[in-house]
């Protein structure tokens, strides 16, 4: 009986066992392929952490190559005269090549000057010794004597005022007949290939050009006026051409002291060039520039503008614009009354690609609309401008223009070079800034725009209530908000009760934007 009986409890507790057995295989079989998961997820989490990393590392790589390379091409574009402020990250052996660079670039427009000073001694002296040799053989001439006795010459006397006058006089056009020597010596010894090479784009010309009369125009000044800002290159080698003082230039437009304190922007920052402060005969200082500034515009007058982009174009006339209002004043001088100023931008003239424009077309006819023309000049269009407009024009005008165009006067906004890759936004910039600097904005809900920005009003708003809140907009945050609450207190009374328009003032002035 216990034989039987246990023999069968051995038999129930083996299939028992095996289930046991079979449980825990499977559960075994379950764990190991959960951990071989887990497994091969751990790897792949590693390797997506580790290309993230790289990821990572190559952005900040690519962010610091385009750090370097965007102060190199300030480096390098900089005007002639200025040294650039490198940032401390490039490489010592960059630095050092840079600075070793301007060096060298300074001694050669020193050497420059050099050899136009003694190729006027040179020229004076051969004059002074052909007179010599000339007053030598009359005097051996037997007749030379008699001839001095019997037809002697009553002269009037010669006041000192007049004969230095008249040195000056002929000392400039000594200098003009040198460089004008060298340009002709250089026109016939370049061959058309090396007037104008492939590298010789538009856009690169309108910039160089209008760099070089940067330089130029801060050579001949007397006075360098510019703000404190650490951001501005130094000019070490412009000191030494004026008094060597220097002011800040905190208010360009008087708005500070007419509505109040406060932060006009990078306006106070900018080079100011004024009637008081340039002599436009300094061209001794100047010459190799003024050189340079020929060749630059006889490649100006060769380029072919077919094929450029809507921004290329832009930016190239913005340019061009500007360097020809420049060039007038080195060409006929600074004018004296507003019509003069008027009559200067039709004097002030440029060849591009063979088609010799004024400043007045290339303002009107191919960066603007052609309609802004009656409210200055009501005689209408002639041929000419609007075959310049269907040739050059813009297919779409670019209102912004009117932050960057500068005639050379007071009231004008700040003049600074245009690139084709970042036009739009350096046109926002301009904008920015200009209003920042020039609207004035009064506790006494008062609110001044220039009469600028009422010429061209209908270029940003349908009216003038509109324009106003497009301003504000425009404006810095909190400059934006004060605007705003002073056309709050204003909206009881007529907008001619508390909206001034600053009147345009035309003395001469450029303020310069220089990278």
């Amino acid at each position: 009986m216990n034989t039987r009986v246990r023999t069968k409890l051995q038999n129930m507790k083996a299939p028992m066992k095996h289930d046991k057995d079979k449980v825990e295989m499977q559960g075994t079989r379950g764990m190991d392929a959960k951990r071989a998961t887990a497994n091969r997820r751990g790897p792949s989490r590693d390797r997506k952490m580790a290309l993230q990393q790289d990821v990572d590392k190559l952005k900040k790589k690519l962010r610091h190559e385009e750090n370097v390379h965007r102060a190199l091409e300030r480096a390098f574009n900089r005007p002639l005269g200025a040294l650039p402020r490198l940032p401390p990250y490039l490489p010592p052996c960059t630095l050092e090549l840079l600075a070793e660079v301007a060096i060298l670039e300074e001694e050669v427009v020193r050497l420059e000057e050099q050899v136009v000073h003694f190729r006027q001694a040179d020229r004076r002296g051969k004059e002074n010794q052909s007179y010599a040799n000339s007053t030598k053989n009359n005097k051996r001439d037997p007749n030379y004597k008699a001839q001095k006795i019997s037809t002697p010459v009553k002269r009037p006397p010669i006041e000192h005022g007049s004969a230095e006058k008249h040195l000056d006089s002929q000392k400039l056009q000594l200098e003009n007949r040198v460089v004008d020597q060298e340009n002709a010596e250089t026109r016939t010894s370049l061959t058309p290939d090396e007037r104008l090479s492939a590298d010789d784009k538009p856009n690169k010309i309108s910039e160089d050009i209008l760099r070089c009369l940067f330089s130029i125009f801060l050579r001949m000044s007397t006075l360098k006026s510019r703000g404190t800002s650490e951001n501005l290159p130094s000019l070490p080698s412009l000191a030494s051409h004026g008094s060597g003082e220097e002011t800040e230039l905190q208010d360009p437009y008087g708005i500070c002291s007419e509505f109040g304190k406060r932060d006009i922007g990078p306006y106070k920052h900018l080079f100011s060039i004024q009637a008081s402060s340039i002599n436009l005969n300094r061209t001794a200082n100047s010459l190799f520039l003024v050189h340079r500034l020929k060749r630059l515009l006889g490649k100006l007058a060769s380029v072919n503008l077919q094929g450029l982009t809507h921004q290329e174009k832009l930016a190239f006339w913005i340019n061009t614009y500007n360097s020809c209002m420049m060039n007038a004043f080195l060409e006929h001088g600074i004018p004296g009354n507003p019509e003069m100023v008027v009559e200067l931008m039709r004097k002030a003239t440029i060849n591009v690609g063979g088609h010799l424009l004024n400043a007045i077309t290339i303002e009107h006819f191919i960066l603007r609309l052609p309609y802004h023309i009656k409210y200055t000049f009501p005689k209408g269009a002639k041929n000419d401008e609007m075959t310049a407009r269907s040739i050059y024009g813009l297919e779409l005008s670019e209102p912004l223009v009117t932050f960057a165009l500068s005639c050379g006067s007071w009231s004008s906004p700040a003049v600074r070079v245009y690139t084709a890759s970042q036009v739009e936004n350096e046109l926002e910039v301009a904008k920015r800034e200009y209003l920042q600097a020039a609207v004035g904005i009064s506790t006494t809900k008062l609110f001044a725009i220039p009469k600028l920005l009422d010429w061209y009003l209908l270029d940003f708003a349908k009216d003038f209530e509109s324009f106003l809140d497009w301003i504000c907009l425009q404006l810095p945050s909190e400059l934006g908000k004060e605007a705003i609450k002073c056309l709050e207190r204003g909206n009881s009374e007529p907008l001619s009760q508390f909206v001034q328009v600053i009147p345009y003032e035309f003395s001469f002035r450029y303020l310069l934007h220089i990278k």
